[in-house]
């Protein structure tokens, strides 16, 4: 993750996401995500869908960057 957008896989600035959906209350962007993952991920309902937990690619188009795993709220 790059604070230069053009250096993003996505060529997008990174962008605030909040744990807590703003949706369900949240206020507070606390960590960063790139800007596709985080529309992707909307309000989070469909976390467990994500292809990290599930095994499926990503939806986008981009070189397979292999499994990789990290905490999720």
């Amino acid at each position: 993750m790059y604070r230069d957008p053009t250096l993003n896989w996505d060529h997008k600035a990174l962008s605030g996401d909040h744990s807590i959906p703003r949706s369900a209350g949240g206020t507070l962007a606390d960590r960063l995500l790139h800007g596709t993952c985080n529309s992707e991920r909307g309000d989070g309902t469909r976390d467990h869908q994500r292809p990290a937990l599930t095994g499926r690619r990503a939806t986008h188009n981009q070189p397979d960057l292999g499994h990789t795993a990290m905490t999720w709220p």
